[in-house]
């Protein structure tokens, strides 16, 4: 009976304990960032300088997970050259460190709920970004899904029972700056070589100028010199400890939801990440109106049903475009081989050119440590399949994650669902090993 147990839990259960890690610290962190940003509650004056805080611990603490765990992927970031390393952290890390800063202002002002209805609205600004930059191509299908979310959000927006002009405008800009993160995340991050191998590398990678961006802004915008000395945060040594404590509590509860998040990214599907961020916004939405009396009247509710549709609606249309094209690689690589080929091992074929082979923790190895030499013959191979951005199609909210969502404050990370992974890519390689192991020496002789 222990095995049938096993196996069940394997086949339906085996993802319940990191997506209860990604739902519960994705709930902490909204409601954290609402209870110390609100100005109905804590009201702390500075939020761009906690958030400041935030990442500077992500800093701190990606560049030392990824400096004592080599497999981590620390030494491709400390070994970039400066042009490379600025080029694809500055970009980055500011627009990141802008959609945050206007995310967390806009909290000040707007509920939880209504906060998550509208950053909802990310995957509209991805496509834009994307079309305007020659990413994406624009689909009737597309554009129906714009429509229905851009109605979605009129809908919430005239059912919102305390609108603030402000927040909103400030959250619709987040939103905007969402779609744009990702798009240059994508194109920037896309084209390393190595490409990144992990989160924490990312992390490492764009958190010092996503903490040098916040820093400019909170000292251009909120200038906490003349503010915090005229309240009681920095009184004595105990009140600093506990300002300090409160800034590292956030960041805890932003590391362990990305660490939560990239399981998942690594081990489930799309579809299970689809399925898991919408219900995700939900239980934030369920937060804010139960921890913070957030109040949502049928318009509202409907128009934030019409949303998640749209949302979902854009999943399904990015998933199955996706689909198609695996489909029109395989046809293509059928038309281009024969069954007999000798393969090798650095010559497995891409269906696309986003399509890479490499060894994950849960697909076989590829590549051995010590075959440096054929490795750099063949950097583009030479990925972490379920690492490296480049891996992913994209998305968030990406491209819509990727989703690496550094530290998105609330919740938008539906971006998750639209990440893709490469397992049909993976097992055609192997068939194509597994053929090629099959032809004996003197086939192969013959054949070369």
């Amino acid at each position: 009976n222990e095995m049938p147990m096993r196996s069940a839990y394997n086949e339906h259960c085996i993802y319940l304990p990191a997506f209860l890690g990604w739902f519960l610290f994705s709930a902490l962190l909204s409601a954290y960032n609402k209870l110390v940003f609100g100005n109905d509650h804590l009201d702390f004056p500075c939020p761009l300088l906690l958030t400041s805080l935030h990442f500077l611990v992500q800093w701190c603490f990606a560049h030392v997970a990824s400096s004592f765990f080599v497999v981590l992927g620390g030494d491709d970031v400390r070994s970039m050259r400066w042009k490379t390393y600025l080029s694809a952290s500055l970009p980055c890390g500011v627009v990141t460190a802008l959609d945050v800063g206007l995310s967390n202002l806009s909290l000040v002002r707007i509920s939880l709920a209504f906060y998550t209805m509208v950053k909802a609205s990310s995957p509209v600004f991805v496509l834009a970004s994307a079309y305007a930059l020659g990413i994406e191509r624009i689909t009737p299908s597309l554009m129906l899904v714009v429509l229905l979310i851009s109605v979605g959000e009129f809908l919430t927006v005239l059912g919102e029972v305390k609108f603030d002009g402000l927040g909103f405008a400030l959250c619709l800009t987040a939103s905007f700056l969402s779609g744009m993160r990702w798009t240059v995340v994508q194109l920037k991050l896309h084209t390393l070589s190595p490409p990144l191998k992990s989160t924490v590398a990312t992390m490492r990678l764009l958190a010092p100028s996503m903490f040098f961006s916040m820093l400019v802004l909170a000292l251009l915008i909120e200038r906490p010199w003349l503010v915090l000395p005229s309240k009681h945060y920095f009184d004595s040594p105990a009140t600093a400890l506990e300002t300090v404590s409160l800034g590292l509590g956030g960041a805890v509860l932003a590391i362990s939801m990305i660490m939560c998040e990239f399981y998942l990214i690594m081990k489930s599907s799309a579809i299970v990440l689809m399925i898991g961020g919408v219900i995700k916004e939900m239980v934030t939405i369920l937060v804010g109106v139960i921890a913070f009396g957030d109040q949502l009247d049928p318009q509202n509710i409907a128009g934030c049903a019409v949303v998640f549709c749209g949302v979902i609606g854009f999943k399904i249309s990015h998933h199955l475009t996706k689909l198609e094209q695996k489909q029109k690689g395989l046809a293509s690589d059928s038309n281009h081989s024969s069954k007999y080929q000798p393969v090798d091992e650095f010559d497995t074929p891409i269906d696309d050119k986003n399509s890479t082979y490499g060894y994950t923790d849960d697909h076989d190895a590829q590549f051995n440590d010590d075959d440096d030499e054929k490795k750099s013959e063949h950097p583009q191979q030479h990925q972490i399949t379920n690492g490296a951005l480049s891996d992913y199609e994209h998305d968030d909210e990406f491209f819509n994650s990727i989703h690496y969502d550094l530290e998105e404050p609330a919740t938008s990370s539906f971006e998750l669902s639209n990440i893709e992974h490469d397992d049909d890519a993976i097992q055609r390689s192997k068939l194509n090993l597994d053929d090629a192991n099959d032809v004996d020496d003197k086939t192969r002789t013959q054949l070369c």
